[in-house]
């Protein structure tokens, strides 16, 4: 059978075992594409991360397409339904879905991200502006040494992008029904409340400090706002709670819980911290507080950019997609205070991370086809 050289791409790059912060070669298969047309490609290591960095043109507009090639475990791999690394294609209610780790998050649509500039370059030799490709080895784990450390390459390199496509996959059911003009923020916390350790049959000598977290929990669970005209309301989430040594009678001296705020436009990390410090005050606990930005929300706000978006999909699809900043991060959320307008573009989410994760094998083809039409509007209405 006769694959597309995207979907021929997809394939390779999913049988590569690349988990983070691991690329086992993947980016050597998209630079040595790239550099069939003429891509100037520069794979730069920092620690353990593996960056490919291709450019091509100059001037403006410079468009950048962004993408991982790294991917989560398989988990349990004795629950797959086939080999999670060996790209299986299976026809089903007679559609072929191709199975793996890393095909709906990202592998196919860096192929697809790859082989759109592949294409139009190959057969637009005199463009005018910068077309390039950032591709790092982990955006799923600590991301230390990826996207956030070669924004600074690109600023050396006068290489900051006017606009940024990222490959994630955006699609809710169908390709195209959805493209992300924006994120939340993401704040997380460590918070260990300190009580009075003691036998659980003094009540009056010790104070719990579960009892003492519960009460602040109780507190943070409280909306912040409603949202605004682009973001949901903030979110809160308790990710993990750890106190006591097991021992039944004994209650402990410390409760510390994780927790993370998914936060819109209306919030700050100030905002989110002095409202927990107003709590931890009014509840007059004895608290220690750990805080960790892992970004700051933002949004896309060229109409120019997301109607050339929205009418490449619709161009392939015939979806007009909704504009959503719902969802997790994404690598976008360091592209975008460069002052770079960043849409997120991609494959249906419903399988990423995990068991069995697969996407439509014919869809790798039409984000092809989307992303090349981005180019070439991009370009030529710029």
């Amino acid at each position: 059978m006769t694959y597309s050289k995207a979907q021929e791409l997809s394939i390779e790059l999913i049988k590569r075992k690349s988990i983070t912060p691991h690329d086992l070669g993947c980016q050597q298969l998209l630079s040595n594409l790239l550099q069939e047309v003429g891509f100037e490609c520069h794979s730069i290591q920092i620690g353990e991360t593996t960056n490919l960095i291709a450019h091509i043109g100059q001037g403006k507009p410079h468009l950048m397409f962004l993408g991982h090639t790294d991917v989560v475990s398989e988990g349990n791999g004795a629950d797959w339904s086939y080999d999670p690394f060996s790209a299986t294609i299976v026809e089903e209610d007679g559609v072929k879905m191709l199975y793996g780790r890393g095909s709906a998050d990202m592998k196919a649509s860096d192929a697809a991200m790859a082989v759109a500039l592949y294409d139009f370059v190959k057969s637009h030799k005199n463009f005018k502006g910068t077309l390039s490709y950032l591709i790092t080895s982990n955006e799923e784990g600590d991301g230390k040494g990826g996207i956030k450390d070669m924004c600074k390459y690109l600023q050396e390199h006068n290489l900051v992008p006017d606009y940024c496509i990222v490959g994630e996959p955006s699609s809710a059911h169908i390709l195209g029904d959805e493209i992300k003009v924006g994120r939340r923020g993401s704040l997380s916390a460590i918070i260990k409340v300190i009580g009075t350790q003691g036998h659980v049959a003094y009540p009056h000598l010790v104070n719990n400090p579960i009892h003492l977290a519960s009460k602040l929990i109780t507190k943070l669970i409280q909306d912040l706002d409603q949202g605004s005209q682009y973001f949901p309301k903030t979110s809160f989430q308790v990710t993990n709670i750890k106190a006591g040594s097991g021992t039944e009678n004994l209650v402990p001296n410390t409760c510390e819980f994780m927790c993370n705020w998914r936060f819109n436009d209306l919030q700050s990390p100030q905002s989110i911290e002095d409202k927990v410090k107003g709590y931890i005050q009014e509840l007059n606990l004895n608290c220690e507080l750990k805080f960790i930005l892992n970004g700051l929300p933002f949004l896309a706000k060229d109409e120019k950019l997301i109607k050339i978006v929205q009418d490449s999909v619709y161009a392939v699809t015939h979806q007009t997609p909704t504009l959503s900043t719902s969802g997790g991060t994404s690598d976008g959320r360091f592209i975008a205070p460069l002052g770079t307008h960043v849409i997120e573009c991609g494959l249906v989410s419903k399988t990423i991370h995990k068991i069995d994760e697969k996407v439509c094998f014919e869809d790798i083809e039409k984000l092809k086809h989307i992303f090349e039409k981005i180019i070439k509007l991009t370009l030529a209405k710029s």
